[in-house]
């Protein structure tokens, strides 16, 4: 069977029910990047080879797509505090995504050497072993659990010109401020985790710093 997915950027409430009804099997709204697309056409092929024929398909769409990979996003927070632990974990669990916490920056490396992640939030005061410390044990990892290029986040309570430019130059990618908003830790797990946006901004980074040697 043909498969038809309806890409427009002029969509209008309802489009969705009539596509379905049409016989498309996916409708996205504009802008669509390469890995949504990927990931749409997968979710297509695997609910076609659902042996149960007498449900039917559900349309896929870029928020079935958004739905389908924050239950297979997997995160670590290293943060010290207890209650920004606790505040930080409620967004999470608020955004849809679970989430494991540690106390410090040893045990964040010790959970990479067991536990797979896709994106990890690092305070970077800590006791033991800092934000900063951690980041540079994990760039040196040789691990078949994680990659050494893992996206790390700094979250940091005391952000001053320059601060970001000290955490890129440590190896980390990103880095969101105290007190961590919901906002915050929406777009940075959407940035880091989609695959195209983490290989534009590796390269816009390591851009950056070619021109500055």
């Amino acid at each position: 069977d043909t498969l038809l997915v309806m890409m427009t950027s002029a969509g209008r409430r309802g489009d969705a029910v009539r596509m379905k009804k049409i016989g498309f099997s996916a409708y996205l709204s504009k802008p669509v990047n390469q890995s949504q697309l990927y990931d749409s056409l997968v979710m297509i092929h695997s609910r076609m080879d659902q042996k149960n024929s007498d449900a039917a398909p559900q349309l896929v769409s870029k928020h079935t797509v958004f739905e389908a990979r924050q239950r297979n996003v997997r995160i670590l927070l290293a943060e010290d505090n207890r209650v920004n632990q606790t505040v930080a974990l409620a967004i999470l669990g608020k955004l849809g995504y679970r989430a494991d916490a540690v106390a410090n920056g040893l045990e964040a490396v010790k959970a990479l050497e067991m536990i797979p992640y896709d994106i990890v939030f690092m305070d970077v005061q800590m006791p033991e072993m800092g934000g900063l410390e951690a980041t540079k044990v994990i760039r040196q990892m040789k691990s078949d659990v994680n990659s050494s290029a893992i996206p790390i986040i700094a979250v940091t309570a005391n952000a001053m010109q320059g601060d970001k430019e000290k955490y890129l130059e440590g190896g980390m990618d990103d880095y969101i401020s105290k007190p961590i908003s919901y906002e915050a830790v929406k777009n940075a797990i959407e940035k880091w985790t989609d695959k195209e946006s983490i290989k534009k901004f590796k390269i816009e980074n390591l851009e950056r710093q070619l021109a500055e040697d």
